[in-house]
This record gives structure tokens, C-alpha cells and sequence, in this order.
């Protein structure tokens, strides 16, 4: 019985394990060739500025004296630039954020534990594209992009990882050394020649990573004094940045400004899920290259924002958060990152058709190339008579698509090319997520067969050990033959050859060969399948029925559990009033009124309410 216990959690642990080569592997490929816009870019210089934690509602609102409580960046909406909601993705944590914004693509969910201080892989990004990168705040974020660039050209300055304290009477002290340390930055810069030379150079980006807001939105919560007066002092430190930047380069009008968050947080101050006050981001853009704010008589959004904002009448444009990273590659012309998904929001260009055409012709390429090469790495790996293309952009297709956008772009129908890029660009993405999961049924089915053979293992030994099903004593038991083990055995070696033929990695072998002695144990177990079947077969037709509709309504229950967690209570109350069909409540009455209690006990807590999205102070004292 040891032996069984031991194989048992073995299994469920690759099982475990499937779970992340299934549903979380890297998306990322290499080998792209990099793309650019042509044309001279609108800016010289980018600042972005990323404030951790900033939920979009919370800038927005207006304070309890009805006066906006980020009044520069209102005035930024309404007076200078374009602006909507930035949508994050699960899991909404920094780290996935910061590389949404800053190289263009969505991390699988299992980067998140795989380190901070390291990049569990290697990727391209904004900061690897350009001249130079300067950044100032979190050493944990601010690692993450120097460590992957090539060359000597990102420069980081980072505040002691100590100074994260939670407990800390005035967390927003980490915004304030950040904007403290710009302006001795720009200040030393005006006596070192070679470092003023290399901040007047073009394609150069500025990077403020202000993480008080998180850390006062976990220790405080976001609807504390601490956390909204963090949002007035980061709102008077950017407008301090922006007249910096103005003086120090004479208002030559070549700066892009970038606002934005990483994620949001629930009102509870917890991050990670998909609610929208955790994926609601602000987004506002302007400056070189940014179309300034455009008045309209009403818009239609599925939620109530720009009236609680009272933004009504100033063009909202809503962007993915990946979306970030090839806008700002095309505001300073630096090749779009190797790995982006990102669609250029072109809404927010103010440049001329030419431009932006181009600059979407490029992003489309550009994530051409990466469907092209994961294309390719499947086709190397898969047998010939097996490989399955994406139909839906084929070589024919992808060709036809160039050159009819690139015909509407030189005879000036920029509009129509940008619609064009627009489809290749939705096409290459289905492609690029069909071979990111072409492999997803093959595992599945093969981690399915394991599952359903040792859950059919696992009640057949139950079934052997402790039901009451007899063979007659003078029946003889039949021992298997040769041919079963042989035939098991053949299967499997096919299995390790097929997967051999196409280069799988070795996780694959555990998930496909695991079926094949899991089965061969069942197999074994066929005269115990026998006799149950006899049994079932001899009970009365109404109790059969009885049972089959009792199994099927047991699992409806699970599966509607999934989605209304009430129903396991509803489960939980069966199974207390189980003894009482059983003889089990004569024979031992105090292990049933265990099981009763416990079964009751363990019905309220589906019943509780949810801790981590609004805060219950009758069940958590904060």
C-alpha cells in the first residue's frame, strides 16, 4: 500500500507539472530580423514614467472638495495630449507589466515566480533599441531591462532594495528620490561635457519607474489618505520633470511623454487577478509625434468612467498594454522590439499619413518575421505528413497583403494601408497563437489518458479490496498472457520513437509514456472489471439508472462549482446526509456524526465572502 501511496503522488506530480508545458511556456522567438520606420521620427527623446500600482480610477477622480486630485495630468487630457485606458492582462504584477510596456509582449504566467533579479529569458526591448536609456527607481524593475540589453547603453539608478518597507511612515519618500535624483542628474549633466553631448543625441529614452504607490496601495490600501496624497505628489513631480526637460533643452519641442501603470489594485490593495480596478491602467501620452486632445460630442464605452471623470467630450482612445512599446519605438525610430505583439495606436500620432502608414507597415512586418520563424522552428520539428499550417495566412496571402499596402502607400492612400497592416498584422497574431499552442491537444490528451488511467486504477484496487464482490471459489483466475505486456511495451517504444523523430524535449516522454504502464496495470485488473460489470448488470434497472444519475449529478455539481462556488455546498450537504442511506449510521454511530459535523463545517466556507477585492472588516480587522 506504501508503494501505491509513493506512485500515487509521483503521478500527480507530473500531472502538476503538465500544467505549465501546456497552458504557460514562453511565447518568445529569435532570429527575427529588425524592422524601423523609414522616415524621420517626431521626437528626439522619450520619457516614460511608470507609476506602480496607479489605478486609472483613482487619478481620475476629483478629491472630496471636488477639485481633480491629479490636476497637471487632467490638464495634460484636456490641454496638450491624447489619453484612454491602458488594458493589462493576467497576472496583473509588475513584472509581466513592466515588460508588456516596455518590450511589447505578454510574459507566460510562470515568469512570475521564476525570479526578479534575472530574466528567466532573454527578449528585446525599448531599452536594447536605443541609443541610450536612463532609468531611476525599483532595483528589482530596473535590473530586469540592463541586464538584457546588448552593449553599454542602459544606465540605472536605483535606490537601496531596504527602502521597499512596508511599514514605512512615508512610503512615497521612493517617488520623491527619484524625481530628487533626476534633477541632479540633468543639474551635473550642464558641467560634464560628454554626458551633455550624449543626452542631446536623438533616439534616447528616460525611464522613472515610481514605485510609492504600490507599496502605499499594499500597506494602506488605495482608498487611504496615504495612497491619494502619493497621486498629488507624483502629479507635481512629473509637471516639475516636464518644465526640466523644457529648460535643460531649450523647449526645442522634441520630448514624447509617456504616463502609465503597470496595473492597478483592488480596493482590498492586492494585485494579480483580472478585476477591472487591477487591469484599468491610466494611458496618457504627449508631447513630440502626440496628437493634441480632440473634442467629440459623445462616445460609447460598456462602462460609466468618462462621466464619473467628467471627460465626456475629450476622445478616449483604449489600448492594449503592449500596445505601448511599438508607439514608442515609432516616436524616436527605433526598430519596433524583436518580440512585440503590440498594434501601434496610430489615433495617437500627430504626424502626417505618410508616417503613419509606414509605421504600421513596419509593425506588421515586424510581427510577420516572428510568425514566419515560429512557423518555421514547428515545421523543422514535426513529420512532414503531420504538419498543419495556418490556413488562414498562407505565403500567398502574407505576399499579397505587402504589396497591395505598399502600392496604397505610394500612390498617398495611407488610410487604406493602414487597414491593410491592421489585418495581416489580427492574422499574424492568430498564427503566431495557433503554433504557440499547436502542441496543447497532443499534451493534453496524452496527460487526459494518464489522469482517467490511474483514477480507473486507483477505483479498481478500492473496488478489490473493499467491496463486497466475490468470484466463485471454484472459478479459476486467469493470469495474463504474454501478449499483453508485449503489446504495452510496443506501444510505448513507438510512443519514444515518434517523439524522438521530432525532437521533443524530455518533459514530453514523462507525459506521453506515463499512460502506457498506468494502462498496463488497469489492463491487469481486467477480471475485477469483469465482475463489476457482472454485479452492475445484475442489479435491478431502476437502482442502476439510480446510480448512473447520482454519478452525473455529482459531477454537474463539480463542474457548475467552477463557476458558482455555492454549489459545493450543496455537494458538501449530500455527502453529510450520506450515512443515513448506508448501514453505516447503525454500525458506528460516532465516526457518522464525525463525518456529518465535518462535512457541515466545511458547507459555510463557500458561503463567506471573498477576501482580496473589497475589503470586510467584519471578517479581517485591517
Amino acid at each position: 500500500m506504501m508503494l501505491f501511496f509513493v506512485v500515487g503522488l509521483l503521478v500527480h506530480i507530473v500531472f502538476f507539472a503538465s500544467i505549465f508545458d501546456i497552458y504557460f511556456t514562453s511565447p518568445l522567438v529569435h532570429g527575427m530580423t529588425p524592422q524601423f520606420t523609414p522616415l524621420p521620427p517626431p521626437a528626439r527623446r522619450l520619457v516614460l514614467i511608470i507609476a506602480d500600482g496607479l489605478r486609472a480610477d483613482t487619478l481620475h477622480e476629483f478629491d472630496e472638495d471636488g477639485n481633480p486630485r491629479a490636476p497637471f495630468i487632467r490638464n495634460v487630457v484636456m490641454q496638450e495630449g491624447s489619453w484612454g485606458v491602458s488594458h493589462t492582462r493576467v497576472p496583473t504584477e509588475s513584472r509581466p507589466g513592466h515588460v508588456a510596456v516596455i518590450a511589447g509582449f505578454y510574459e507566460d504566467v510562470s515568469a512570475v515566480a521564476k525570479g526578479w533579479k534575472e530574466n528567466p529569458v532573454e527578449f528585446d526591448s525599448l531599452f536594447n533599441e536605443s541609443r541610450y536609456t536612463w532609468s531611476w527607481g525599483s532595483p528589482d524593475i530596473l535590473s530586469m531591462f540592463a541586464k538584457g540589453a546588448t552593449g553599454n547603453h542602459v544606465f540605472t539608478y536605483s535606490y537601496d532594495a531596504d527602502s521597499e518597507d512596508f511599514g514605512a511612515e512615508d512610503i512615497s519618500k521612493l517617488d520623491t528620490w527619484v524625481f530628487d535624483h533626476v534633477k541632479e542628474f540633468f543639474h551635473a549633466a550642464r558641467n560634464n561635457q560628454s554626458l551633455y553631448s550624449q543626452l542631446n543625441e536623438e533616439k534616447v529614452v528616460f525611464f522613472l519607474h515610481l514605485l510609492g504607490l504600490d507599496t502605499n496601495g499594499h500597506a494602506h490600501r488605495p482608498a487611504s489618505r496615504e495612497y491619494k496624497d502619493n497621486i498629488k505628489m507624483v502629479d507635481e513631480g512629473v509637471k516639475e520633470l516636464v518644465s526640466l526637460f523644457k529648460e535643460f533643452y531649450g523647449n526645442d519641442e522634441k520630448t514624447a511623454f509617456i504616463f502609465t501603470s503597470d496595473h492597478g489594485m483592488t480596493d482590498w490593495g492586492s494585485h494579480g487577478a483580472g478585476h477591472p480596478s487591477e487591469t484599468f491602467t491610466p494611458f496618457v501620452a504627449w508631447g513630440a509625434g502626440i496628437k493634441s486632445p480632440q473634442r467629440v460630442a459623445a462616445q460609447r464605452f460598456n462602462d460609466t468612467l468618462l462621466k464619473e471623470w467628467k471627460l465626456e467630450h475629450y476622445k478616449r482612445q483604449d489600448i492594449n498594454q503592449a500596445d505601448v512599446a511599438p508607439l514608442m519605438a515609432s516616436l524616436i525610430g527605433v526598430p519596433f522590439p524583436l518580440n512585440s505583439v503590440g498594434v501601434l495606436p496610430v489615433g495617437y500620432l500627430n504626424s502626417t499619413g505618410a508616417f503613419r502608414a509606414e509605421s504600421m507597415f513596419t509593425n506588421a512586418v515586424q510581427i510577420l518575421e516572428q510568425f514566419k520563424v515560429k512557423m518555421s522552428q514547428k515545421k523543422e520539428v514535426t513529420l512532414p505528413f503531420l504538419f498543419t499550417p495556418f490556413k488562414l495566412l498562407s505565403d500567398s496571402k502574407q505576399f499579397d497583403i505587402l504589396r497591395k499596402a505598399r502600392s496604397h502607400i505610394k500612390q498617398r492612400e495611407f488610410d487604406e494601408a493602414v487597414l491593410l497592416c491592421k489585418e495581416l498584422i489580427d492574422l499574424a497574431l492568430k498564427g503566431l497563437s495557433y503554433y504557440h499552442t499547436y502542441d496543447r491537444f497532443f499534451l493534453g490528451t496524452n496527460v487526459l489518458l494518464g489522469f482517467v488511467g490511474w483514477a480507473s486504477y486507483a477505483s479498481l484496487l478500492t473496488i478489490k479490496s473493499h467491496s463486497g464482490l466475490t468470484r466463485g471459489a471454484g472459478k479459476p483466475v486467469k493470469k495474463p498472457g504474454c501478449l499483453l505486456p508485449c503489446g504495452f511495451v510496443a506501444v510505448g517504444i513507438l510512443m519514444a520513437f515518434f517523439l524522438l523523430v521530432q525532437a521533443c524535449p524530455w518533459t514530453y516522454y514523462v507525459y506521453c509514456l506515463l499512460p502506457v504502464p498506468i494502462w498496463y496495470a488497469v489492463a491487469r485488473e481486467y477480471q475485477v472489471i469483469q465482475d463489476f460489470v457482472t454485479a452492475l448488470l445484475t442489479l435491478p434497472p431502476s437502482r442502476l439508472v439510480g446510480y448512473l444519475l447520482a454519478c452525473t449529478l455529482g459531477i454537474e455539481v463539480l463542474v457548475l462549482s467552477f463557476f458558482y462556488r455555492h454549489m459545493l455546498t450543496v455537494g458538501l450537504l449530500v455527502f453529510a446526509g450520506w450515512p443515513f442511506i448506508t448501514p453505516l449510521w447503525t454500525r458506528a454511530k460516532s465516526i457518522s456524526l464525525s463525518w456529518i459535523f465535518f462535512c457541515l463545517l466545511l458547507a459555510v466556507f463557500p458561503l463567506m465572502p471573498v477576501v482580496g477585492r473589497e475589503p470586510d472588516v467584519f471578517l479581517v480587522e485591517c
